[in-house]
C-alpha cells in the first residue's frame, strides 16, 4: 500500500481523489484534508527504513511521534531523500502516472468495484488527472457529500464531472440519484499497452459503458508523454455505427482563472506562482484531408462545475468542454501543453504541437 501511495502523489504532496472520499483517516490521531496522504509514507518510511517514501521537504508528521516515539523521529530524519520513477503502473487497481520531476498525469482505469456492483465508484473510466509547475491544473472533482444532497451526490460522481468522454450524454455505468451508493460495472476499463520509457510513456486503454446504447460506442483512450518537449497528447477514439453526440471534458481545478483564447486554445492560469496548462485541441490528420460532410468541428465553451477536497465542502470550478454531433469512426487529439512561470508560451505551443502533428502523421 505504501509503495502505492508514493507512487500517485501529485508533486506537490496532494493526492486525486478518485472515487469516493469522505476525509476518513486510518490513524485520526491529526485531522486532516481528504486529499492529505503524505503522513502515512513517513510512517512507512520509519518502519521499513525505506528512503523511498521520505518525500522531499516534508517534516516528520505528528503520527510520526505517537505511534513510533522519538526514536522513530530520529529515524525518519535520518533517512536520506532519494527520486523514485515518476511513470509507474498499478494494473490491479488500475492506475498509470505518466511524468518526470514536476510533470504529473494520472490515467484512472479503475473498475467500480464490490465485484461489479459499486457502492463507492464514480464515472470516471479513463479520466485524467494532470499536475504541472507545481499546479495541479485537471483534477477530479471529489465526493463533497453523500446523503446529505442526494443530487450533489449525483453531480459529483457522474460522467459529466470527470475527465473524460461522454456520448449522447449517457452514462459510463447505470447511477440513479435516488440510489446514492449503487453504481453499474458497464464500463469495464481495459488496457492493451503501457510502454514506459526513456524518451516517452505511452498507455492505451478503452472502455465498454457505451455499449448499452442502442448504436453501440465504444471509448478508447492514448495518453503518450512526451518527456523532451515536457506535453501530453490525449487521442480519443471513437469507434461503432451511426452518428452521436459527443463531449470531450477537462474538469480545472479550483481557484484557476480559466479562458477560451481567440485561438481556440483553452488557457488555465495559477495567478500565484504564474504556472499556465493550455489545452490544445487538433484535428486528426484523416479529418483534415477528408471532406467535412456529416461533421462537426469541436468547438470549446466553459462549463460551470464544482470541486470537493474535503468531505462537506466545495468550491467553484470549471470543466473546458469540447462538443460535436458526427458519425462514426471519429476520433480527436488534445494537447496538454504546460507553461511554467518564465516559459515562453508560444514556444512551448510551436514545440509541442509541430511534435503532436509529427505523431499524427506517423500513425
Amino acid at each position: 500500500m505504501v509503495e502505492y501511495v508514493r507512487a500517485y502523489l501529485r508533486p506537490d504532496g496532494r493526492a486525486p481523489l478518485i472515487g469516493d472520499s469522505d476525509s476518513g483517516q486510518i490513524l485520526p490521531i491529526v485531522q486532516r484534508r481528504a486529499d492529505d496522504h503524505a503522513y502515512v509514507l513517513a510512517l512507512g518510511a520509519a518502519v521499513f527504513q525505506e528512503p523511498r517514501f521520505k518525500v522531499r521537504e516534508s517534516g516528520a508528521p505528528e503520527e510520526l511521534l505517537w505511534i513510533l516515539g522519538t526514536q522513530g523521529v530520529r529515524d525518519y530524519e535520518t533517512l536520506p531523500v532519494v527520486e523514485i520513477s515518476s511513470s509507474q503502473a498499478f494494473p490491479k487497481v488500475g492506475s498509470y502516472i505518466l511524468g518526470e520531476d514536476d510533470l504529473y498525469l494520472l490515467v484512472n482505469a479503475s473498475d467500480s468495484g464490490v465485484n461489479g456492483r459499486g457502492s463507492h465508484g464514480h464515472n470516471d473510466a479513463l479520466s485524467v488527472e494532470v499536475s504541472a509547475c507545481g499546479t495541479p491544473f485537471i483534477v477530479d472533482p471529489g465526493s463533497f457529500v453523500y446523503t446529505a444532497d442526494l443530487h450533489e451526490r449525483h453531480l459529483f460522481r457522474s460522467t459529466a464531472y470527470h475527465s473524460t468522454v461522454q456520448v449522447d450524454d449517457a452514462e459510463q455505468n447505470s447511477i440513479e440519484e435516488a440510489a446514492p451508493f449503487v453504481i453499474g460495472n458497464e464500463a469495464r476499463p481495459r488496457v492493451f499497452n503501457w510502454e514506459p520509457g526513456e524518451a516517452a510513456d505511452l498507455v492505451v486503454a478503452e472502455h465498454y459503458g457505451y455499449k448499452r446504447l442502442s448504436q453501440p460506442v465504444t471509448h478508447r483512450r492514448t495518453v503518450r508523454f512526451n518527456k523532451s518537449n515536457r506535453f501530453w497528447l490525449i487521442e480519443d477514439e471513437l469507434l461503432g455505427e451511426g452518428t452521436h453526440e459527443y463531449a470531450f471534458r477537462f474538469h480545472i481545478g479550483p481557484g484557476l482563472e480559466t479562458r477560451i483564447r481567440p485561438d481556440g486554445i483553452v488557457e488555465a492560469c495559477d495567478k500565484i506562482n504564474g504556472a499556465r496548462l493550455l489545452i490544445a485541441y487538433q484535428k486528426p490528420d484523416d479529418q483534415r484531408r477528408q471532406s467535412m460532410v456529416n461533421r462537426t468541428d469541436l468547438e470549446a465553451k466553459l462549463e460551470p462545475r464544482s470541486s470537493s477536497n474535503d468531505y462537506g465542502a466545495k468550491k467553484p470550478s470549471i470543466s473546458a468542454c469540447w462538443s460535436a454531433r458526427t458519425a462514426l469512426p471519429y476520433s480527436a487529439h488534445f494537447a496538454i501543453i504546460p507553461v511554467c512561470a518564465k516559459e515562453n508560451d508560444r514556444e512551448r505551443l510551436g514545440s509541442a504541437i509541430d511534435s503532436a502533428n509529427s505523431k499524427m502523421e506517423q500513425n
